[in-house]
């Protein structure tokens, strides 16, 4: 009933994960840095090397047997918000998008990615779009391939993360504005902002200490002067900041403890949700 699971969360610079055994989270025991220029905005340059480091570390630990889902580093895919025209979504929400062919502003073209679309909240029809190029999607099963895993799922880490605070996100009134910042490797983090369950921003935020307050307020007065319904600001932190104090100051607010345990992170827990899977 329960496979045997390697959950594994990609980034540029370092790769972690967890096995899930009889269907629950053991703790977070793969966590290795990559090396410089191994993967460069989500593409994985070297895929030999990475394979087998992949490979290697699943042998050390008597893995190589379980079914990996990976999620993808999120600088490998972009995400948009879709309001559909019509009153209901097609049965083929991704085949009728390619069609339409909406101005998107993405750097591909729909044709030249995959797709993952998911529904959002809100009055009309909506969905979140992560859109990954198939050439950078194709390298990721090349390195797995490589690694002589059975891979199972890639998924962008923006759906795994917004599948991790599905049940928050509900309760959140519709003025609020709920920015999440979360811990990436080293001091780097990335911030979310959403608003009625929708995400309206992101940004990832590589400074630290009084940069990081700075960048972080900045991006939430950013918002807010383009959205003049929200009248309150929740902030939830997935670790611990040292310049807690100073952003609870600027914002005038008591930040919040997001812990995604007994996961390793809101990615690695959204990855393993059944409702995650494109």
């Amino acid at each position: 009933m329960f496979p045997r699971q390697v959950l594994l969360e990609l980034q540029d610079h370092s790769m972690r994960g967890q096995v899930v055994l009889d269907g629950k989270p053991e703790p977070v025991s793969l966590e290795a840095p990559l090396p410089p220029l191994t993967v460069r905005n989500g593409m994985p340059l070297e895929r030999e090397p990475l394979g087998d480091l992949i490979g290697d570390l699943l042998v050390r630990d008597g893995l190589i047997d379980h079914f990996v889902l990976a999620a993808l580093p999120p600088a490998a895919a972009h995400w948009r918000v879709v309001v559909w025209p019509f009153e209901d979504w097609p049965d083929d929400p991704a085949r009728a998008l390619r069609q339409i062919a909406p101005p998107l502003n993405l750097p591909f073209s729909l044709e030249e990615a995959y797709l993952d679309l998911q529904p959002l909240p809100g009055s009309s029809p909506q969905m979140l779009l992560a859109a990954a190029p198939k050439a950078l999607v194709d390298a990721w099963v090349d390195v797995f391939a490589m690694a002589g895993v059975q891979l199972e799922r890639l998924a962008p880490a923006q759906t795994c993360q917004l599948a991790a605070l599905a049940d928050l996100l509900k309760e959140a009134p519709s003025d609020q504005l709920v920015a999440v910042l979360a811990a990436e490797a080293g001091d780097a983090h990335r911030l979310l902002l959403v608003r009625a369950g929708v995400p309206v921003f992101e940004r990832a935020l590589l400074s630290s200490g009084d940069a990081l307050v700075d960048d972080l307020v900045r991006s939430i007065a950013f918002y807010r002067r383009q959205d003049s319904a929200v009248h309150d600001v929740r902030l939830l932190l997935t670790d611990t900041v040292p310049m807690r104090s100073q952003l609870e100051a600027r914002l005038s607010l008591l930040a919040e403890d997001l812990t995604p345990e007994p996961f390793g992170s809101l990615v690695l827990q959204g990855l393993a949700m059944p409702d995650s899977q494109p």
